[in-house]
């Protein structure tokens, strides 16, 4: 009587089972979803995202010391620093990493607030009096994905 690999139909010499090249087929399948497995747990890490941001940040000025920081400067305007401060406290509080003013490689600009959420990375931008065009132009700059914050003007 001859028996036959249930994966492939090849002749084997066992009554059931699969032939060998079959056999180091499934073996790899299951290592390779083992792999699968340990990589997307990995991508769901602040470890993750924050490497991904260093990938992309300046240097010269990079330290995970900033994380968590507010920063600000004396030319943005009062609605527009409390607006970003008030996002920045909302991450905070929701327990993500935040960097405000991060300075990233050549011509990618420096968004308001870079925020890892896990391995999650995006950009908000506050926006007070600025044009469409300058919008336009910071969302295809910036390596994340960009969230447009509007200052309420009450």
């Amino acid at each position: 009587m001859k028996y036959y690999c249930s994966r492939c139909g090849k002749p084997i010499a066992e009554e059931r089972g699969n032939c060998p090249s079959c056999k180091e087929i499934i073996l790899q399948e299951k290592i390779d979803k083992q792999v699968n497995r340990k990589v997307s747990k990995l991508k769901n890490t602040v470890y993750y995202g924050l490497d991904r941001v260093k990938q992309v940040a300046e240097g010269r000025f990079w330290a995970t010391a900033h994380s968590n920081c507010f920063r600000c400067s004396k030319a943005e305007k009062e609605p527009h620093i409390r607006m970003k401060f008030e996002r920045y406290l909302k991450h905070i509080q929701l327990g993500r990493t935040v960097f405000t003013e991060l300075i990233l490689k050549k011509d990618m600009g420096r968004p308001d607030l870079v925020v890892v959420d896990k391995g999650f990375v995006f950009v908000e931008e506050i926006v007070n009096s600025e044009k469409e065009a300058s919008i336009i132009k910071k969302k295809l700059k910036y390596p994340f994905p960009i969230q447009i914050i509007k200052v309420d003007k009450k």
